[in-house]
């Protein structure tokens, strides 16, 4: 099970916590600038008196322990929760030494406390939202009564005075803190949903595989169970050739004939079910070029189907590339083939295209199509077009294609019947 999940086509590797540290990171240095530039603003244009040496040592503080982090992250694949809850919690101590040099409550830059609440919310678990809750509040809640005052050149501000400069104070906060967490709360919230539904895929093909290791193990079994009566089906399909022989009985010779080679197909495919059981996955291991592949596929199902008209078309750049065949893609190919012909016989298309990577095969058929709820449901094992199929050759066509990184659709012909389009890596 753990080389068909490392099989998966999926990222190598989603370090969503590391990317969570790295916005955080982006934040607290949008964050930074953003205050040196306040600072600024405020000591030249306001007429206010800073105590700009702690606020200078405080941010630089605040620079190095983002550099220490970013060393922390380097190489590494994995940041526990824990960690983004200590940097959250760092950056809520670190917001309030600077609101508390400048005015504390007062500052109506006070509830940008929320951010780091906000950040809690949106990553962490209940436990250290709520954690994160009682700090912010808790700084809050000191800022209100411990604080240095905002001086201007003539007076002190208190939490009467300059209204209007706090308010406006306030709409320029709020302005920039819309504006930040629109950018990094949504960016992280969308990374979750990234990660939502790339757990779904991952447990729905998980799900899969544990269907087609189900199947394999049935396969094996019905393979030992059908050994015996084919043998002895064989045996009397000779006698009655030897007997039709003896007859002069043309018809019932070439009947026999029929029979006997279709008890050869069954007998090499539960050989090939056992035999390459513990193989690799490549049914030759050659190199060959697509339009050799493609013949050779064709020449292996037409024995059993001499009847079906069956059209080709190679339309790819000359000459045809060269390709590593898979047994899974033979597999598949036989599968939609042999679906095609049971709806048409009078009628199969195969249309082979590829290009520098890929393999890109169309079978039509004129059959009678199907519904479009039935289109839906054929990757499931048990849809099936036909009255007593159960569906489980397209779910095994499906799953080997999408196994070595391709990709399958159906759809309905504009003139009738069905269109089954493939794409598969070449392997080189």
């Amino acid at each position: 099970m753990q080389s068909a999940i490392n099989s998966m086509k999926y990222p190598a590797k989603i370090s969503l916590p590391v990317d969570h540290m790295r916005r955080i990171l982006l934040l607290r240095a949008v964050g930074v600038v953003g205050q040196m530039v306040a600072s600024v603003w405020v000591f030249y244009y306001l007429d206010l008196s800073l105590p700009l040496q702690p606020l200078s040592i405080t941010l630089s503080i605040l620079c190095l322990f983002s550099l220490a982090t970013s060393f922390f992250l380097k190489g590494r694949s994995r940041v526990t929760e824990g960690a983004l809850f200590f940097q959250l919690v760092a950056d809520v101590v670190f917001l309030t030494v600077v609101l508390y040099w400048t005015g504390g409550a007062v500052n109506p830059f006070a509830w940008f406390l929320l951010v780091p609440q906000s950040l809690a919310s949106s990553l962490l678990s209940y436990r250290y939202a709520w954690w994160m809750a009682f700090f912010t509040s808790l700084a809050y809640s000191l800022l209100v009564f411990f604080y240095q005052p905002l001086i201007y050149s003539s007076h002190m501000v208190s939490m009467d005075g300059q209204f209007s400069d706090h308010i406006m104070g306030m709409w320029i906060g709020f302005m920039l803190s819309t504006h930040l967490m629109a950018y990094f709360v949504a960016g992280m919230a969308d990374s979750l949903r990234k990660r939502n539904a790339l757990l779904t895929a991952m447990n729905e093909q998980i799900f899969r595989d544990e269907r087609l290791v189900a199947l394999g193990s049935l396969a094996a079994g019905a393979a030992h169970e059908l050994g015996t009566p084919l043998g002895t089906i064989d045996v009397l399909t000779h006698e009655l050739a030897r007997q039709a022989n003896k007859l002069n009985d043309i018809e019932m010779v070439d009947n026999m004939t029929l029979i006997q080679g279709q008890i050869k197909r069954c007998k090499d495919v539960l050989s090939s079910i056992t035999k390459t059981a513990g193989e690799d996955k490549y049914s030759t291991g050659q190199v060959q070029a697509v339009d050799q592949y493609v013949d050779n596929v064709l020449a292996q199902w037409q024995i059993s189907h001499l009847d079906v008209t069956i059209e080709k078309h190679l339309i790819g750049p000359s000459p045809a590339n060269k390709m590593v065949p898979e047994l899974g893609l033979t597999h598949a190919l036989i599968n939609l083939l042999d679906n095609a012909a049971q709806a048409s016989p009078e009628y199969v298309s195969i249309t082979i295209n590829w290009d520098d990577k890929h393999l890109f095969i169309t079978i039509e058929d004129k059959g009678k199509g199907m519904g479009e709820l039935q289109l839906q449901q054929l990757d499931k094992p048990v849809a099936s077009s036909k009255d007593m199929g159960l569906g489980i050759g397209i779910y095994l066509t499906k799953a080997n294609i999408e196994r070595m990184g391709g990709h399958i659709s159906w759809e309905n012909r504009v003139g009738g019947g069905i269109s089954a389009m493939l794409s598969a890596p070449l392997g080189i």
